[in-house]
Protein backbone atom coordinates (compact mmCIF):
# COMPACT_ATOMS: atom_id res chain seq x y z
CA UNK A 1 0.00 0.00 0.00
CA UNK A 2 1.34 3.43 -0.98
CA UNK A 3 1.88 6.46 1.20
CA UNK A 4 -0.60 9.29 1.68
CA UNK A 5 1.05 12.70 1.43
CA UNK A 6 -0.19 16.10 2.60
CA UNK A 7 1.56 19.25 1.36
CA UNK A 8 0.81 22.84 2.41
CA UNK A 9 1.79 25.85 0.29
CA UNK A 10 1.67 29.48 1.43
CA UNK A 11 3.23 31.09 -1.68
CA UNK A 12 3.17 30.34 -5.42
CA UNK A 13 6.88 29.49 -5.25
CA UNK A 14 6.20 26.90 -2.56
CA UNK A 15 3.72 25.19 -4.89
CA UNK A 16 6.34 25.09 -7.63
CA UNK A 17 8.83 23.43 -5.24
CA UNK A 18 6.24 21.07 -3.75
CA UNK A 19 5.35 19.82 -7.23
CA UNK A 20 9.02 18.99 -7.81
CA UNK A 21 9.28 17.19 -4.45
CA UNK A 22 6.24 15.06 -5.24
CA UNK A 23 7.39 14.28 -8.79
CA UNK A 24 10.92 13.30 -7.74
CA UNK A 25 10.45 11.63 -4.35
CA UNK A 26 6.82 10.46 -4.25
CA UNK A 27 5.88 9.50 -7.83
CA UNK A 28 2.52 7.77 -8.09
CA UNK A 29 1.58 8.42 -4.45
CA UNK A 30 -1.69 9.98 -3.33
CA UNK A 31 -0.97 13.59 -2.36
CA UNK A 32 -3.48 16.10 -1.03
CA UNK A 33 -2.71 19.81 -1.22
CA UNK A 34 -3.49 22.71 1.12
CA UNK A 35 -3.43 26.24 -0.30
CA UNK A 36 -3.16 28.89 2.42
CA UNK A 37 -4.84 32.27 2.08
CA UNK A 38 -1.45 33.82 2.91
CA UNK A 39 -0.82 33.37 -0.82
CA UNK A 40 -1.83 36.16 -3.18
CA UNK A 41 -4.80 34.94 -5.23
CA UNK A 42 -5.09 31.73 -3.18
CA UNK A 43 -8.86 31.30 -3.54
CA UNK A 44 -8.73 31.72 -7.31
CA UNK A 45 -5.86 29.25 -7.52
CA UNK A 46 -7.76 26.82 -5.30
CA UNK A 47 -10.79 26.98 -7.60
CA UNK A 48 -8.54 26.20 -10.56
CA UNK A 49 -6.55 23.49 -8.82
CA UNK A 50 -9.58 21.49 -7.64
CA UNK A 51 -10.20 20.32 -11.20
CA UNK A 52 -6.54 20.00 -12.24
CA UNK A 53 -4.51 18.62 -9.31
CA UNK A 54 -3.99 14.96 -10.31
CA UNK A 55 -2.80 13.47 -7.02
CA UNK A 56 -5.73 13.96 -4.62
CA UNK A 57 -7.84 16.59 -2.87
CA UNK A 58 -7.14 20.33 -2.73
CA UNK A 59 -8.06 22.25 0.45
CA UNK A 60 -8.35 25.98 1.07
CA UNK A 61 -7.01 27.19 4.43
CA UNK A 62 -8.00 30.52 6.01
CA UNK A 63 -4.73 30.93 7.88
CA UNK A 64 -4.65 34.72 8.07
CA UNK A 65 -7.21 34.81 10.87
CA UNK A 66 -4.85 32.70 12.99
CA UNK A 67 -2.16 35.32 12.54
CA UNK A 68 -4.56 38.10 13.60
CA UNK A 69 -5.55 36.53 16.92
CA UNK A 70 -4.85 38.39 20.14
CA UNK A 71 -2.12 37.08 22.43
CA UNK A 72 -4.67 35.60 24.84
CA UNK A 73 -6.43 33.68 22.07
CA UNK A 74 -3.10 32.38 20.76
CA UNK A 75 -2.23 31.10 24.21
CA UNK A 76 -5.57 29.24 24.38
CA UNK A 77 -4.88 27.67 20.97
CA UNK A 78 -1.39 26.55 22.00
CA UNK A 79 -2.88 24.83 25.06
CA UNK A 80 -5.71 23.26 23.04
CA UNK A 81 -3.21 22.11 20.42
CA UNK A 82 -1.31 20.27 23.13
CA UNK A 83 -4.32 18.43 24.60
CA UNK A 84 -6.79 18.20 21.69
CA UNK A 85 -5.00 19.10 18.43
CA UNK A 86 -7.66 17.59 16.13
CA UNK A 87 -10.35 19.71 17.79
CA UNK A 88 -8.22 22.80 17.23
CA UNK A 89 -7.51 21.94 13.60
CA UNK A 90 -11.23 21.54 12.87
CA UNK A 91 -11.63 25.26 13.53
CA UNK A 92 -9.53 25.95 10.45
CA UNK A 93 -9.60 22.87 8.24
CA UNK A 94 -11.44 19.57 7.83
CA UNK A 95 -9.13 16.85 6.52
CA UNK A 96 -10.28 13.37 5.59
CA UNK A 97 -8.35 10.35 6.83
CA UNK A 98 -4.76 10.05 7.99
CA UNK A 99 -1.43 10.78 6.29
CA UNK A 100 2.02 9.22 6.29
CA UNK A 101 4.03 12.28 5.20
CA UNK A 102 3.50 16.01 5.80
CA UNK A 103 5.43 18.47 3.59
CA UNK A 104 5.72 22.17 4.45
CA UNK A 105 7.94 25.26 4.13
CA UNK A 106 6.95 27.70 6.86
CA UNK A 107 8.11 27.44 10.46
CA UNK A 108 4.72 28.47 11.80
CA UNK A 109 2.04 27.90 14.42
CA UNK A 110 -0.33 26.50 11.80
CA UNK A 111 2.15 23.83 10.80
CA UNK A 112 2.73 23.05 14.49
CA UNK A 113 -1.04 22.45 14.87
CA UNK A 114 -1.15 20.37 11.70
CA UNK A 115 1.69 18.12 12.84
CA UNK A 116 0.13 17.63 16.26
CA UNK A 117 -3.27 16.74 14.76
CA UNK A 118 -1.87 14.49 12.03
CA UNK A 119 0.23 12.62 14.59
CA UNK A 120 -2.91 11.80 16.56
CA UNK A 121 -4.29 10.04 13.49
CA UNK A 122 -0.98 8.40 12.59
CA UNK A 123 1.76 8.29 15.26
CA UNK A 124 4.24 7.24 12.54
CA UNK A 125 3.76 10.49 10.63
CA UNK A 126 6.89 11.95 9.05
CA UNK A 127 7.19 15.71 8.52
CA UNK A 128 9.72 17.23 6.17
CA UNK A 129 10.58 20.79 5.17
CA UNK A 130 10.97 21.83 1.52
CA UNK A 131 12.81 25.00 0.61
CA UNK A 132 11.32 28.45 0.26
CA UNK A 133 14.22 30.26 -1.41
CA UNK A 134 17.20 31.90 0.28
CA UNK A 135 15.45 32.25 3.65
CA UNK A 136 15.43 28.47 4.17
CA UNK A 137 19.21 28.34 3.79
CA UNK A 138 19.78 31.17 6.25
CA UNK A 139 19.95 31.45 10.02
CA UNK A 140 16.51 33.08 9.90
CA UNK A 141 15.04 29.59 9.53
CA UNK A 142 17.90 27.68 11.14
CA UNK A 143 17.66 29.87 14.22
CA UNK A 144 13.97 29.04 14.67
CA UNK A 145 14.43 25.32 14.07
CA UNK A 146 17.30 25.10 16.54
CA UNK A 147 16.12 27.71 19.05
CA UNK A 148 16.19 26.75 22.73
CA UNK A 149 14.10 29.76 23.74
CA UNK A 150 11.24 28.57 25.99
CA UNK A 151 8.77 30.74 24.08
CA UNK A 152 9.80 29.26 20.71
CA UNK A 153 9.92 25.71 22.06
CA UNK A 154 6.39 25.96 23.48
CA UNK A 155 4.97 27.18 20.17
CA UNK A 156 7.06 25.18 17.67
CA UNK A 157 8.45 22.12 19.45
CA UNK A 158 7.01 19.67 16.90
CA UNK A 159 7.99 21.72 13.85
CA UNK A 160 11.53 21.85 15.23
CA UNK A 161 11.80 18.04 15.15
CA UNK A 162 12.29 17.93 11.39
CA UNK A 163 12.69 14.44 9.92
CA UNK A 164 14.04 15.57 6.57
CA UNK A 165 14.54 18.49 4.18
CA UNK A 166 14.35 18.95 0.40
CA UNK A 167 16.69 21.58 -1.07
CA UNK A 168 18.00 22.48 -4.51
CA UNK A 169 21.45 23.26 -3.03
CA UNK A 170 22.07 21.41 0.26
CA UNK A 171 25.76 22.27 0.05
CA UNK A 172 25.05 25.99 0.65
CA UNK A 173 22.98 25.58 3.82
CA UNK A 174 24.08 28.06 6.51
CA UNK A 175 23.04 25.83 9.39
CA UNK A 176 23.30 22.14 10.24
CA UNK A 177 19.94 20.41 10.64
CA UNK A 178 19.71 17.24 12.68
CA UNK A 179 17.94 15.34 9.91
CA UNK A 180 18.64 13.98 6.40
CA UNK A 181 18.80 16.59 3.63
CA UNK A 182 17.67 15.49 0.17
CA UNK A 183 18.75 17.22 -3.04
CA UNK A 184 16.11 18.38 -5.52
CA UNK A 185 16.92 18.19 -9.24
CA UNK A 186 16.96 21.57 -11.00
CA UNK A 187 15.47 20.19 -14.22
CA UNK A 188 11.68 19.95 -14.23
CA UNK A 189 10.16 17.04 -16.13
CA UNK A 190 7.86 18.09 -19.01
CA UNK A 191 4.84 16.59 -17.21
CA UNK A 192 5.57 18.61 -14.05
CA UNK A 193 6.02 21.83 -16.03
CA UNK A 194 2.79 21.16 -17.92
CA UNK A 195 0.92 20.64 -14.63
CA UNK A 196 2.27 23.90 -13.19
CA UNK A 197 1.41 25.80 -16.36
CA UNK A 198 -2.16 24.49 -16.14
CA UNK A 199 -2.48 25.25 -12.41
CA UNK A 200 -1.40 28.86 -12.89
CA UNK A 201 -2.99 29.21 -16.34
CA UNK A 202 0.31 30.34 -17.74
CA UNK A 203 -1.13 30.51 -21.26
CA UNK A 204 -3.36 33.37 -20.02
CA UNK A 205 -0.44 35.40 -18.65
CA UNK A 206 -0.60 38.84 -20.20
CA UNK A 207 2.66 40.23 -18.83
CA UNK A 208 5.66 40.77 -21.11
CA UNK A 209 9.16 40.23 -19.77
CA UNK A 210 11.24 41.00 -22.88
CA UNK A 211 12.81 44.17 -21.44
CA UNK A 212 16.51 45.04 -21.28
CA UNK A 213 16.24 45.43 -17.48
CA UNK A 214 13.93 43.61 -15.05
CA UNK A 215 13.96 45.00 -11.50
CA UNK A 216 12.80 42.82 -8.59
CA UNK A 217 10.98 44.50 -5.74
CA UNK A 218 11.21 42.95 -2.26
CA UNK A 219 8.75 42.59 0.62
CA UNK A 220 10.19 45.32 2.85
CA UNK A 221 7.20 47.68 2.35
CA UNK A 222 4.69 45.17 3.74
CA UNK A 223 6.81 45.10 6.89
CA UNK A 224 6.76 48.90 7.07
CA UNK A 225 10.41 49.30 6.01
CA UNK A 226 11.54 51.77 3.33
CA UNK A 227 14.94 50.83 1.88
CA UNK A 228 14.85 53.56 -0.77
CA UNK A 229 14.52 51.17 -3.69
CA UNK A 230 12.36 53.52 -5.80
CA UNK A 231 15.04 56.22 -5.58
CA UNK A 232 17.72 53.67 -6.49
CA UNK A 233 15.81 52.60 -9.58
CA UNK A 234 15.17 56.22 -10.55
CA UNK A 235 18.92 56.74 -10.72
CA UNK A 236 19.38 53.59 -12.82
CA UNK A 237 16.53 54.65 -15.12
CA UNK A 238 18.37 57.87 -15.95
CA UNK A 239 21.10 55.68 -17.41
CA UNK A 240 19.10 52.98 -19.22
CA UNK A 241 15.79 54.77 -19.81
CA UNK A 242 12.61 54.18 -17.79
CA UNK A 243 10.92 52.68 -20.85
CA UNK A 244 13.54 49.91 -20.89
CA UNK A 245 12.72 48.77 -17.35
CA UNK A 246 10.07 46.34 -16.13
CA UNK A 247 9.49 46.08 -12.39
CA UNK A 248 8.51 42.67 -11.04
CA UNK A 249 6.51 43.62 -7.96
CA UNK A 250 6.49 41.54 -4.80
CA UNK A 251 3.12 39.78 -4.32
CA UNK A 252 2.92 40.62 -0.60
CA UNK A 253 3.14 44.40 -1.11
CA UNK A 254 -0.30 45.98 -1.18
CA UNK A 255 0.64 49.25 -2.93
CA UNK A 256 2.24 49.29 -6.39
CA UNK A 257 4.79 52.01 -5.58
CA UNK A 258 6.66 51.62 -8.86
CA UNK A 259 3.57 52.05 -11.03
CA UNK A 260 2.85 55.24 -9.09
CA UNK A 261 6.41 56.33 -9.94
CA UNK A 262 5.74 55.80 -13.65
CA UNK A 263 7.32 52.36 -14.20
CA UNK A 264 5.83 49.51 -16.15
CA UNK A 265 5.11 46.63 -13.78
CA UNK A 266 3.79 43.10 -14.04
CA UNK A 267 0.03 42.79 -13.50
CA UNK A 268 -0.24 39.13 -12.54
CA UNK A 269 1.17 38.42 -9.07
CA UNK A 270 -0.14 34.85 -8.79
CA UNK A 271 2.34 33.19 -11.19
CA UNK A 272 5.64 32.19 -9.55
CA UNK A 273 8.59 34.04 -11.01
CA UNK A 274 10.45 30.74 -11.41
CA UNK A 275 7.62 29.41 -13.60
CA UNK A 276 8.06 32.46 -15.84
CA UNK A 277 11.79 31.65 -16.00
CA UNK A 278 11.04 28.03 -16.97
CA UNK A 279 8.92 29.23 -19.89
CA UNK A 280 10.84 32.30 -21.05
CA UNK A 281 14.35 33.09 -22.28
CA UNK A 282 16.17 35.97 -20.56
CA UNK A 283 19.24 35.87 -22.75
CA UNK A 284 18.73 39.56 -23.61
CA UNK A 285 17.91 40.80 -20.11
CA UNK A 286 19.83 42.08 -17.08
CA UNK A 287 18.22 41.43 -13.69
CA UNK A 288 18.45 44.22 -11.13
CA UNK A 289 17.52 44.26 -7.44
CA UNK A 290 18.63 45.43 -4.03
CA UNK A 291 18.89 41.89 -2.70
CA UNK A 292 16.05 39.67 -3.92
CA UNK A 293 16.89 35.99 -4.37
CA UNK A 294 14.47 36.03 -7.32
CA UNK A 295 17.38 37.40 -9.36
CA UNK A 296 19.53 34.35 -8.62
CA UNK A 297 16.81 31.68 -8.67
CA UNK A 298 16.79 31.08 -12.45
CA UNK A 299 20.40 29.91 -12.06
CA UNK A 300 20.39 28.50 -8.54
CA UNK A 301 17.02 26.76 -8.66
CA UNK A 302 16.62 25.95 -12.34
CA UNK A 303 20.19 25.98 -13.71
CA UNK A 304 19.32 28.72 -16.21
CA UNK A 305 22.19 31.26 -16.55
CA UNK A 306 21.02 34.85 -16.12
CA UNK A 307 23.06 37.93 -15.19
CA UNK A 308 22.04 40.00 -12.18
CA UNK A 309 23.22 43.21 -10.51
CA UNK A 310 22.67 43.72 -6.76
CA UNK A 311 22.43 47.20 -5.26
CA UNK A 312 22.71 46.51 -1.52
CA UNK A 313 26.04 48.37 -1.31
CA UNK A 314 24.30 51.52 -2.59
CA UNK A 315 21.46 51.62 -0.04
CA UNK A 316 21.71 54.74 2.12
CA UNK A 317 20.57 52.96 5.30
CA UNK A 318 21.99 49.43 5.04
CA UNK A 319 20.96 48.62 8.62
CA UNK A 320 17.39 48.24 7.31
CA UNK A 321 18.33 45.26 5.13
CA UNK A 322 17.87 41.61 6.14
CA UNK A 323 21.54 40.73 6.28
CA UNK A 324 20.94 37.25 7.68
CA UNK A 325 19.22 36.33 4.41
CA UNK A 326 21.56 38.40 2.24
CA UNK A 327 24.58 36.45 3.46
CA UNK A 328 23.38 33.49 1.42
CA UNK A 329 22.99 35.64 -1.70
CA UNK A 330 26.41 37.25 -1.13
CA UNK A 331 28.05 33.83 -1.20
CA UNK A 332 26.24 32.96 -4.42
CA UNK A 333 27.60 36.16 -5.95
CA UNK A 334 31.15 35.32 -4.84
CA UNK A 335 30.85 31.80 -6.23
CA UNK A 336 29.46 32.98 -9.60
CA UNK A 337 31.27 36.26 -10.46
CA UNK A 338 30.56 35.80 -14.18
CA UNK A 339 26.78 35.97 -13.49
CA UNK A 340 26.21 38.04 -10.35
CA UNK A 341 27.60 41.54 -9.69
CA UNK A 342 27.64 43.74 -6.57
CA UNK A 343 28.92 47.24 -7.40
CA UNK A 344 30.25 49.20 -4.43
CA UNK A 345 29.90 52.70 -5.91
CA UNK A 346 27.53 54.42 -8.31
CA UNK A 347 30.35 54.97 -10.77
CA UNK A 348 31.06 51.23 -10.81
CA UNK A 349 27.34 50.50 -11.15
CA UNK A 350 26.93 52.83 -14.12
CA UNK A 351 29.92 51.34 -15.95
CA UNK A 352 28.70 47.83 -15.21
CA UNK A 353 25.13 48.40 -16.37
CA UNK A 354 26.27 50.19 -19.53
CA UNK A 355 28.40 47.17 -20.43
CA UNK A 356 25.94 44.45 -19.42
CA UNK A 357 22.90 45.94 -21.12
CA UNK A 358 24.79 46.21 -24.40
CA UNK A 359 26.25 42.70 -24.05
CA UNK A 360 22.88 41.15 -23.24
CA UNK A 361 21.02 42.87 -26.07
CA UNK A 362 20.01 40.48 -28.84
CA UNK A 363 21.85 40.94 -32.16
CA UNK A 364 20.22 43.73 -34.10
CA UNK A 365 18.06 44.81 -31.16
CA UNK A 366 18.09 48.44 -30.07
CA UNK A 367 17.19 49.91 -26.75
CA UNK A 368 14.55 52.62 -26.75
CA UNK A 369 16.31 55.68 -25.38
Amino acid sequence: MGKRILAICCTPYQLLVAAQVLACYYPGEEADLILSDQMSGARKLWEQAKDIWPYGQVYYLEERRLNRLAHKENAKNILLGAVAPEKLLERFLHLEGSYDVFLFSNISLMNQYLILALKRRNPRLQWLLFEDGATTYSQQVGGLVQSTSPKVRVQLHQVQKLQGMYLFHPETLDWKPGCPVHKLPQAYAPATLELLNRLFRYDKLGDRYDFPVVFFEESYPCDGVDIGDVALLDRVAKLVGKENVLVKTHPRNQVNRFALAGYRTNQDTSVPWELVALNHSFAGTVFLTVGSSAATNPWCVLGIPAKAVFLWELVEEPSKLRWDVLEQTKRLCQANPELFFCPKTWEECERLLSRLVVEQAAPGAAMAY
